[in-house]
């Protein structure tokens, strides 16, 4: 595996994006006629074993520090070792509009596997699609290439730009049930439509498969997010407080982007056979 930042540009008539190696992570995508749609910060770090911000980290083979017995179960890193690792690029696959990454399990280091909520045994092959035009397509295929069923959870941590989260409401919500993260994974449901959001932490897992609508008022357009293979739904911003006292993120910046994120994680958690594969996909685009 080439372990070097290698970032990727991808160009043709229909949309741009930047997309690295590390990580197989999708920095920043541009629609033509538009903004960039996919937010990177002002800045951006590149250090092996330290996770990108911004753009759409790929979340795999857990989510947060992972769930076990009803609890979160304290894994390290946070969120997988998928984001943090150099993906093999298909060379073969790679054009103007296209690039396919894949990660196996003999590519991880064996004390990263066995955090794995299957254990040390986990033998899978990753496939990561990212196809690029007036839409964003991502695509995360599973597959279990051992002995023994492998469960995991993945997702894509999609950061969406807007001019100003406190102008921005989400809709395709409403009554949707919904776990709280910023107030200890308290059951909710979402009574009103949309959902906005005031400075404060928004931290949700939406018991969600449908497309929202993401309206962006201080942009003046509305970003679509469809998907598929995926259950759930979180929508994160860390509001002004926690957003301040991330260290990769200047002052300021945490009301420019909502993430949005196709998510299987928790009880929603995947298993799959020897033999078997399993897709989550996402499809960005401008109305």
């Amino acid at each position: 595996m080439d372990n070097t930042y290698t970032i990727r540009n991808i160009v043709n008539e229909d949309g741009s994006a930047l997309v690295s190696d590390y990580g197989a992570h999708v920095l920043s995508w541009t629609p033509k006629g538009h903004e960039p749609v996919v937010w990177q910060p002002k800045a951006v770090y590149l250090s092996e074993g330290t996770a990108i911000r911004g753009g759409v980290p790929v979340i795999f083979p857990w989510f947060g520090l992972g769930y076990a017995n009803g609890e979160p179960a304290g894994k390290n890193p946070r969120h997988g070792f998928a984001r943090t690792a150099f993906w093999h690029v298909d060379r073969d696959t790679l054009t103007d509009r296209h690039v396919l990454y894949t990660l196996d399990s003999d590519d991880v280091a064996p004390e990263l596997l066995a955090e794995t909520p299957s254990g040390s045994d986990s033998k899978f092959h990753a496939e990561y699609d990212v196809a690029v035009s007036d839409t964003l397509t991502m695509t995360l295929t599973v597959e279990n290439t051992g002995d023994a069923p492998l469960t995991f959870e993945a997702a894509m941590h999609t950061y969406l730009h807007v001019g100003d989260v406190r102008c921005t409401q989400i809709s395709g919500l409403v009554d949707t049930p919904y776990l709280d993260s910023a107030d200890d994974f308290k059951p909710k449901e979402q009574t009103t439509s949309p959902l906005t959001f005031d400075g404060t932490m928004v931290d949700r897992i939406y018991q969600s498969e449908g497309t929202l609508l993401v309206h962006d008022e201080a942009l003046h357009r509305t970003i679509m997010v469809e998907k598929s293979g995926s259950p759930q739904t979180v929508v994160w911003n860390p509001g002004e407080e926690a957003g301040n006292r991330i260290g990769d993120l200047m002052e300021g910046e945490w009301h420019d982007f909502v993430c949005v994120e196709a998510v299987v994680n928790r009880d929603s958690a995947v298993t799959i056979e020897p033999g078997e594969a399993y897709a989550i996909s996402q499809t960005i685009r401008v109305k």
